[in-house]
């Protein structure tokens, strides 16, 4: 029996070099063809024949002689799942649970049931609205984690505002005034609103709010809260 396992684990170490080994070739013939490219991660997709790399962030798809790209969504057709979104949600999540929470502003609940990172802009109509609603959404136990995503890009009159925000002493009371249309102003500060909003686009937002559950799936637009405390109940339920 002891033998048996010593050989397994043999075994599994010499399969854990083979794919170093083939991973390592790859990345060689990537960078061959596409000098200076940054590829974040590597790895043979199942027996497909394929390698799944993502490059800059984009998940994209190369046979193993790095001949031919491709670019869209893998389907399983025996599982019926999209592998793709697969990935792709799960780089969202390890990309929200890295965030330093001290470059966000947090409304806590008294007792926290679900967490959710919102993508905000100063000026967007459904933004305001939510934020109205704030102490609804933390009755609900829900502990809303805000990142600014100015839509009007870096240099604007929505990042400048988003930056005074981010630069004051008190942020929760900033970000208040300032969805109120009252002029906030604060020293300039190394703030992370331009890393945020890069952040943004790296995740696929495309406008605000965007909400982010810590599964990593985006929900786009504004929900209600008894109707987002509903949605994150079943989604806790089912995972």
């Amino acid at each position: 029996m002891l033998k048996r396992q010593c050989l397994w684990l043999i075994l599994l170490a010499w399969m854990g070099i083979a794919q170093a080994a083939d991973n390592t070739e790859m990345r060689e013939k990537l960078e061959l063809v596409m000098p200076g490219v940054n590829i974040e991660s590597l790895q043979p997709l199942d027996n497909t024949g394929l390698y799944e790399v993502v490059i800059n962030g984009e998940i994209l798809y190369f046979s193993e002689d790095a001949r031919y790209a491709i670019q869209g969504d893998v389907i399983s057709l025996e599982t019926r799942q999209n592998l793709t979104e697969i990935k792709r949600v799960n780089m969202k999540k390890k990309s929200l649970a890295s965030l330093d929470e001290a470059d966000l502003i947090i409304y806590e609940p008294e007792k926290v049931e679900h967490t959710l990172t919102v993508f905000t802009d100063i000026d967007c109509g459904y933004c305001r609205k939510l934020h109205k609603q704030m102490a609804e959404y933390n009755a609900q136990g829900i502990r809303i984690r805000y990142m600014a995503f100015p839509r009007s890009g870096v240099d604007s009159e929505a990042f400048d505002k988003a930056e005074d925000v981010w630069c004051a002493k008190d942020r929760q009371q900033a970000m208040t005034d300032a969805k109120n249309d009252k002029h906030v102003v604060s020293d300039r500060c190394d703030s992370p609103v331009k890393a945020q909003y890069e952040m943004g686009q790296r995740l696929g937002v495309k406008g605000t709010p965007s909400l982010f559950l810590e599964s990593g799936e985006m929900l786009p637009g504004y929900v209600a809260p008894k109707r987002l405390k509903k949605i994150l109940d079943e989604r806790a339920a089912a995972s």
